[in-house]
This record gives structure tokens, C-alpha cells and sequence, in this order.
């Protein structure tokens, strides 16, 4: 069986020696990346001191006379470093009289020539070790003229696709914990069916497990119309191994399944679960799964589809494996030396593999289109992160081309709710867009259908939650059932799909049920001005932290009556969003959106578009709210009301309202000023807010000042008779100085007292340090020599690196 050495990168060819090394000695070996150790790839250490030592040289394909001069670089510099056993491994074809010229090379190691792999060794030792042949995939999936060869005739026009793909990608393939797992399902029950979200790998673990069983002797089929193509080359006794991929096809609506064609798939899964000497790998998506086995029975009932199915995700892909992926598509990618340097600067290759929306196909994507994308090769890291972060190409087929209307609705409105929402506000809500939108109502027990359908690829739906909403129905003791959005990258997708969509905009504003909705699109309009800190703040309002750093999309425009009409209209709906509960543990209770962070939402959309949508009429009503929560309100939760009076202080319809609120929430502050910060606070409110001056505030903030020059100096005393540590004193120090500035004290005003105080501490603390143990006497030939020879040891025992930035260290 022809081996593909030419498939495996370096990092791959030295994971090969290793493996064949650990199983002729039966022990661990240790790896090393290029520059840790120079002429050491693989080590072997025992009782303190190097046993062996191997070097690998990647050079598949080349002979003796192409890498000799390579060779001889190395032999001079290793010299004669190493005592212990060397071993010189190659991919290159060796003959016996190369191996003795290779010997004399490095004559100042122990190389023997037995001790120099050639392709040919290489071969000999994987037919005595065949795990590690199995184990290193990319070996047996054999050439195209073979593939080309084993197919069967009256289906090569059509597989020769898959001919190509199989030799183009077995390269960038890294196992998975699916492997193994597909490898028994189909052992133990001959059929696997693989399935998951769009770009995740699924047929690329098909086509692997099919090339495993042609490398196995057995004949290899692809099918890809129905099943008649797998009954045309069925043989008796003959061990054939079938593939159909995405067998239940890309449209949801399933109208790729022929006339009986789930009566004769079922009848074939069982036929095949019945015979040895046949498998069939299947792919499909896990949503489109969902749907065949609740709309054909024959497919529900099939014991294959019970038992042998299994899902392929990224819960699969552990953190290294994402880094091989990465890896792989890099090097094989040929990519230029300051793309790589790109990627290695910083270790910033582990930014792409904690990636949220790391993905295979995005990976693929990123590599295959960079050469074309105009993108500078030193920006290259910029540019996978950039797909990364929004990957809408992955999903705008599937969107746009494979939903039905109604699940598409169903998404568009999740989208729009963005957190967890409980089933029957997300049924008020998507019947309310479908009002608008024209179309048939969907009733609960569909909803219910749909999101069974739709579970794992794009929603993910959580059913034993307990609700504390007991107006609306909700008690902690029932069970509710939530639903949000399941993929944060098609998240972001049916955001830039809206955006991009004028009609639906009109249509969801409509069509809005919960404020969130309505205010969601309002963000969304509001663009480049989402990064202002007041959008921060109304994003924080409802959705707890601000998503920093990424773009939101603008909306086109035209929309802003409509969005202001949706607001106000929903200006004292209820909410949607639950939180969890502050009196009970797994309990969540409905989240309140207050008036304040309503009418903030509108007032900003309301400026961006030149104050010119909302009436005179919302405005006093605003103003008055505003006045009644200052006066009521806990005096530590004033502030949060100074946001929204600055925008309502540039109204001249509610200048003398805002300036009465401004008045009322200063003199609650003035109430209390026991800390420089109250001092801050309000001053903030006289000088900060934009608000007109009154006489009374005039007055107040200049007994203000002359209250902070008395009160500053006496705190600074205070303060420091206080603080015991180093941590509180700074802070205390800090806060003081803040307010000098503020109040342009700063230079008048000394804090002494503080500044001595912690000078003080940290001297303290400097004295107080515990060194546990007398240093070492150098004066002590014994112990300088126990030393040094601890030192060694550690030297010598040092383990390798970071696994993935050893990987990675192979691209330089």
C-alpha cells in the first residue's frame, strides 16, 4: 500500500518517528520544537541523563544527492555534543551506501548506520507497528489514480469529485474524538450517520472513514441522488463500504427525498445492519435530521438512525486539535513567511483557536481566499480574525436559500429578543410578526415542532427551568421551557441579514411584541454611534454588559419613524428577559425594563435624527417621570438618572422641568457629603449635566466648593488615622486627589497626611518580609557542587513546551 509522506507536514513526520519509537520501546518520548534544542527533535531521558536522541528530516519524495548538503549543515553543528544513541530519521530514499556516507557525516555522535531511517525503514517499521499507522491517518489515504482506479465505472463521473476533494483535503484533516467513535458505530452496527451545524467537518470525516476502508481492501461507492445508487453496485460477499452524503439533501423541506425513497432507506439500513461485509456512512445536517425523522415515519422507526448515529460538533475538538486544524491549513497553505510571522507574534495563534466562532470552514476560508483578498501577507492575522469575528458567508446560504418562511420568521424575531425567551412570550412574539408580515399564524404545537427541528444547529432550547413570574402564570415549582439563539457567529448573521433587508426592517418594527425587540433594532440604526459610552450605557440596561469592539450594523435609512413608533408603542410592555432570581438558587425571575432606560433609548435615536421624532407630549411626560424617581428614588441610584437628564436638558419644550429635576436631585446630594467622592457627585450635577444654571444652583454649588477647601483637609487626617494597609491607603489617597482636580484644589490642597501614611505602610511591608531560610553559603565547596548539580538535573529534565506552541514553533 502506497503511503502518502508527502501529505504530512514536518510537525506530522516527527509525531510519525516519535510514535514508531515509544512502540519499539515500549516507553514515552519527549518532542521538541525547531530552537529549543538544537539537533534534538525526540528525546529519551532516564535517571537523570539522555539515553537517545532523534532528528527528523522532513524531505518526502527527494533522494540522497538533494539532501546531503542539508545533511552536512547539521553534522557540523551538532559535532560531537551528544554521547548517547543517535538516531537520524527521513522521509527521502536512503540506500545502503547513503546511510554509510550519512554515518561518517555525523562522526562525532553515535549514529550507526542501522540508526539511519529511510522512506523504506519507515515502511518496514509501520507493518510491524500497524497502530501507528492507524493512528497517523494522512499515510493510507493512497493517490487519485488509485482512488481513480477502485471506484467502480458507472459511478466515476460522479465520484470523481469526491476523488479530488478526498486528495485536497487529507492533508488539513485532524482526528477528533468522532473518529474513533464513527469507527465503532460502524463496527458495530454498519452504519454511522454524521451530522451537525454547516462547516463543522462532516464530510470530511465521511470521506476519511471511506478512505479507511478502501486502504482496508475493501471497494469504496458514492451515492449521491438516492439509494438507487448504492442497490445498482450492491455485491453479495464483497465488502463495499457506501457513502451518501447529505442523503436527506439541503432543503429543509425535505422535497429532495424521491417518491419512497424514506420506505427504501430504512428497508437499506436494515438490509446492511444485517451483513458484515457491508457499512454506510452518512452525512446530513442536524436540523434537516430532525425533521425527516418527524416527518417520515419509516425513517423515526428506523433502529440505524437509533443507534448509529453519530454527531459531529465542536465539543468534539479539544483545544489542541483546533490548533492542528489551524496548523495545517497555514502550512499547507504555502502562505508567505510574514503572513506566518503574523500568526506567531504574540502567540496571537491562540486568539484564532479560543475563538468563539472558531470553525473549520471558516478556517478553510480564510487561507483558501487570502492570496486574492488584497490584504497585505503582514496583516493576514488581522484578516482570520476579521472572519472569525463575522462570519456571515457560513451561514447565508443555509438562511437565505434552506428555510421555510416560517422558520426563517422564527429566527429573525429570536434575533431580535437576542436573550433567553420563554416559550410563550416567543410564540406572542413571532405570531405578532407574522401579523405584519402577512403570513399564516403559527400555533403552539407547531412552534414547539419547529424548534425540535431547528434544536442544535440554530436554537438551543432549555425545558425543566424554573420561572418565578406568578402574575403571568409562572411558579418555581412548574417547569418552563426558554429558547435562544444557539451559534453567536448566526447571531451575528441574522443581524447583518436585517440590516441588509429594508422591507423586513419595516415589517419587524411592526411587528415588535417586547420592547427589547423594537429596541434592538434601534441599535442597530443607531450604527457607528453604538460605541459612544451613552449607547454603551442603554446596551448595558438591557443586556447587562456591553459587547466591546465589535461593529453593530447599520440599518438602512429611512426606518427611524418606524423604530420611534415601534419604542413608543412599547414603551410599557412588558419584558421579555429573565434573570436569575436574588431570592432563589435556579430559579429566574422576569427582568424589569425601567421607564428611564425606555425613554433613554428613544432620546438618543430621537437626537440622532435631530430631535424631530418624538412630540412635545413625550417629552413633558419623560420630564415628569424623571422629576418623580429623583424624589423617590434611593439616593445611592440618583445617578443613574443623570443620562437621561442631559439628553432631556437640550430640549428647550423641558428646560425649566429638567432644570427643577437637576435641582432636586442636587439638594438630595448635598445631604450627604461624607467622602470626596460625594463631593464629585455633586458637583458633577451642577457643572457636567449641560443643564442651565438656577439662582438656587448657582448659590449651592459655590457653598459646595467652599464646603470641599474645609472639608479636604480635615479628611486627609482622618483618612489616615484610619487605613492599615497599603491597598486601602491608596485608594483613599487616590479618591482625595480626584476631587482636588475637580474642584481645582489641586494645587492649593497637599494630603499630607495620607501621602506620609502610605509611605509609611509600605515600609512596613518592605521590612516585614519573611525569606524563610538563611542563603546559601557559596563559601561551601559541598554546596555550591549539590547546587549546581540540582541545576543540572532540572536542565536535564526539563519538560517540553506548551504542546501547541511547540506545533506552532514548526511554521518559523
Amino acid at each position: 500500500m502506497a503511503r502518502n509522506y508527502s501529505d504530512l507536514s514536518p510537525h506530522d513526520f516527527e509525531i510519525l518517528v516519535r510514535d514508531l519509537l515509544q512502540a519499539s520501546h515500549g516507553v514515552r518520548m519527549e518532542t521538541f520544537p525547531p530552537g529549543r534544542d538544537g539537533g534534538i527533535d525526540i528525546r529519551l531521558h532516564r535517571n537523570g541523563e539522555e539515553t537517545l536522541i532523534a532528528q527528523c528530516k522532513h524531505s518526502p519524495g527527494r533522494t540522497f544527492a538533494q539532501i546531503k548538503g542539508q545533511l552536512e549543515s547539521e553534522a557540523k553543528k551538532i559535532g560531537d555534543r551528544f554521547s548517547c544513541r543517535y538516531i537520524l530519521a527521513t522521509s527521502a530514499s536512503l540506500t545502503r551506501q547513503n546511510k554509510q556516507e550519512i554515518a561518517t557525516m555525523f562522526a562525532g555522535v553515535r549514529l550507526g548506520v542501522d540508526d539511519i531511517w529511510g522512506v523504506d525503514d519507515l515502511d518496514n517499521l509501520l507493518k510491524l507497528h500497524p497502530r501507528v499507522e492507524v493512528d497517523n491517518f494522512k499515510l493510507w489515504i493512497t493517490s487519485s489514480a488509485v482512488l481513480d482506479h477502485l471506484l467502480h465505472p458507472d459511478l466515476y463521473r460522479r465520484s470523481s469529485g469526491l476523488v479530488d476533494r478526498i486528495v485536497k483535503r487529507r492533508r488539513l484533516y485532524v482526528h477528533s474524538e468522532a473518529y474513533p467513535d464513527s469507527l465503532r458505530m460502524l463496527e458495530e452496527h454498519h452504519v454511522c450517520v454524521i451530522s451537525g451545524e454547516p462547516g463543522i467537518g462532516k464530510t470530511t470525516l465521511a470521506e476519511t472513514l471511506l478512505v479507511k476502508f478502501l486502504s482496508d481492501g475493501w471497494e469504496v461507492h458514492s451515492a449521491s441522488s438516492d439509494v438507487t445508487d448504492i442497490e445498482k453496485v450492491w455485491k453479495p460477499g464483497v465488502r463495499q463500504a457506501f457513502l451518501y452524503d447529505d442523503f436527506l439533501g439541503q432543503n429543509s423541506l425535505l422535497d429532495s427525498l424521491n417518491k419512497n425513497e424514506d420506505s427504501r432507506l430504512s428497508d437499506l439500513l436494515e438490509r446492511i445492519r444485517d451483513v458484515d461485509d457491508k457499512v454506510l456512512i452518512m452525512t446530513t445536517r442536524e436540523y434537516i435530521l430532525q425533521q425527516a425523522r418527524q416527518v417520515h415515519e419509516r425513517l423515526q422507526s428506523s433502529r440505524a438512525l437509533t443507534y448509529g448515529k453519530v454527531i459531529l460538533n465542536l465539543a468534539h475538538y479539544t483545544a489542541e486539535q483546533k490548533a492542528r486544524i489551524f496548523y495545517n491549513h497555514i502550512h499547507f497553505a504555502e502562505l508567505s513567511d510574514a503572513a506566518r510571522e503574523s500568526v506567531l507574534r504574540e502567540r496571537r495563534y491562540m486568539d484564532v483557536i479560543q475563538h468563539v466562532n472558531f470553525n473549520p470552514r471558516i478556517i478553510e476560508l480564510v487561507t483558501k481566499n487570502f492570496e486574492n483578498s488584497g490584504v497585505s501577507d503582514e496583516r493576514f492575522f488581522e484578516y482570520a480574525l476579521n472572519a472569525l469575528d463575522d462570519p456571515r458567508e457560513l451561514w447565508e446560504r443555509i438562511f437565505e436559500s434552506q428555510l421555510s418562511v416560517t422558520e426563517r420568521s422564527l429566527l429573525l424575531v429570536l434575533a431580535t429578543i437576542r436573550t433567553q425567551v420563554e416559550l410563550r412570550d416567543l410564540h406572542s412574539a413571532l405570531n405578532a410578526y407574522e401579523c405584519v408580515h402577512g403570513g399564516p399564524r403559527t400555533d403552539l404545537h407547531r412552534l414547539r415542532l419547529l424548534l425540535k427541528k431547528l434544536e442544535g444547529t440554530f436554537v438551543q432550547v432549555s425545558i425543566d427551568t424554573a420561572l418565578d413570574d406568578q402574575v403571568n402564570g409562572f411558579h418555581p415549582r412548574s417547569r418552563a421551557t426558554l429558547i435562544q439563539l444557539a451559534n453567536p457567529s448566526f447571531v451575528d448573521y441574522v443581524s447583518s441579514y436585517l440590516s441588509s433587508h429594508p422591507d423586513e426592517i419595516n415589517q419587524m418594527a411592526h411587528g415588535c411584541h417586547f420592547f427589547e425587540q423594537a429596541e434592538t433594532l434601534a441599535l442597530w440604526e443607531l450604527g457607528e454611534a453604538s460605541h459612544t459610552q451613552i449607547i454603551r450605557i442603554a446596551f448595558d440596561a438591557f443586556f447587562g454588559v456591553a459587547q466591546r469592539g465589535r461593529q453593530l450594523p447599520r440599518l438602512a435609512p429611512g426606518h427611524q419613524r418606524v423604530l420611534m413608533s415601534a419604542l413608543t408603542r412599547l414603551g410599557s410592555a412588558e419584558s421579555c428577559t429573565w434573570v436569575n432570581s436574588h431570592l432563589y438558587y435556579g430559579v429566574a425571575t422576569r427582568r424589569e425594563v425601567s421607564a428611564r432606560n425606555r425613554h433613554l433609548v428613544m432620546l438618543i435615536l430621537d437626537h440622532k435624527y435631530g430631535r424631530s421624532l418624538l412630540g412635545e407630549d413625550s417629552l413633558l411626560c419623560f420630564a415628569q417621570m424623571l422629576t418623580e424617581r429623583i424624589g423617590q428614588t434611593d439616593l445611592g441610584l440618583v445617578q443613574r438618572e443623570f443620562p437621561l437628564m442631559r439628553y432631556l436638558s437640550r430640549y428647550k419644550s423641558v428646560e425649566a422641568q429638567v432644570v427643577a429635576a437637576r435641582d432636586i436631585a442636587a439638594a438630595r446630594l448635598l445631604k450627604v457629603l461624607k467622602h470626596p467622592e460625594h463631593f464629585q457627585s455633586a458637583l458633577y450635577v451642577f457643572r457636567d449635566l449641560g443643564i442651565n444654571p438656577s439662582s438656587w444652583s448657582e448659590r449651592s454649588e459655590a457653598d459646595l466648593r467652599q464646603r470641599f477647601s474645609s472639608f479636604a483637609s480635615e479628611w486627609d487626617w482622618v483618612e489616615a488615622g484610619r487605613v492599615n494597609n497599603v491597598a486601602e491607603c491608596e485608594s483613599s489617597l487616590s479618591s482625595l486627589q480626584e476631587a482636588l482636580e475637580d474642584f481645582e484644589l489641586h494645587e492649593i490642597v497637599d494630603p499630607v497626611a495620607l501621602t506620609d501614611r502610605l509611605s509609611m505602610l509600605q515600609d512596613e511591608v518592605a521590612q516585614g518580609l519573611d525569606f524563610d531560610g538563611e542563603e546559601l553559603d557559596e563559601s561551601d565547596p559541598g554546596e555550591r557542587e549539590r547546587k549546581q548539580r540540582n541545576e543540572e538535573d532540572v536542565h536535564s529534565s526539563e519538560e517540553p513546551g506548551d504542546p501547541i506552541d511547540d506545533l506552532f514553533q514548526t511554521l518559523i
